[in-house]
């Protein structure tokens, strides 16, 4: 069971959310097993990349494209 957070007590598998900050089992309170718990706190911390420039300008143009889009829209409302 080496990866994941075990409780021997309890004798089961930990979500790492379910573990206490202390790193004790939230139902016994005896100390777990961190396994992936260390890695996926240490990795939450790490500051996320900045958005690619290419990203940006699809979602731009993809905006532009969605106000077009309404434009009709409210002019085939009013003609109708």
């Amino acid at each position: 069971m080496a990866g994941v957070p075990w409780c021997e007590a309890c004798d089961r598998y930990l979500t790492p959310s379910t573990v206490r900050p202390d790193g004790t089992c939230a139902s016994c309170g005896h100390p777990v097993d961190p396994g992936k718990l260390a890695k996926a706190t240490k990795e939450a911390d790490e500051e996320l990349p900045p958005i690619p420039w290419h990203l940006k300008l699809l979602g731009g143009a993809f905006a532009i494209y969605l106000g077009y889009r309404c434009v009709q829209l409210v002019e085939w409302l009013a003609h109708r």
